[in-house]
């Protein structure tokens, strides 16, 4: 968060600074497991509670 505070200042405080600023941060290749990870919890999620409902029919 701090990362895209900081380049979000350093863009400017224009209309589309933060959206920007989110994306160098998070582009960024040192943050490909974070980004790994945020792609795959949603997935994870979805496959447990199709578990769930399986289990309760």
């Amino acid at each position: 968060m701090d990362s895209i505070i900081i380049t979000r200042e350093l863009l400017g405080a224009g209309p589309t600074a933060l959206g920007d600023a989110k994306g160098i941060v998070l582009s960024c290749p040192s943050r490909s497991a974070e980004r790994q990870v945020q792609q795959e919890l949603p997935e994870e999620l979805i496959d447990a509670l199709d578990q769930v409902d399986e289990e309760g029919r």
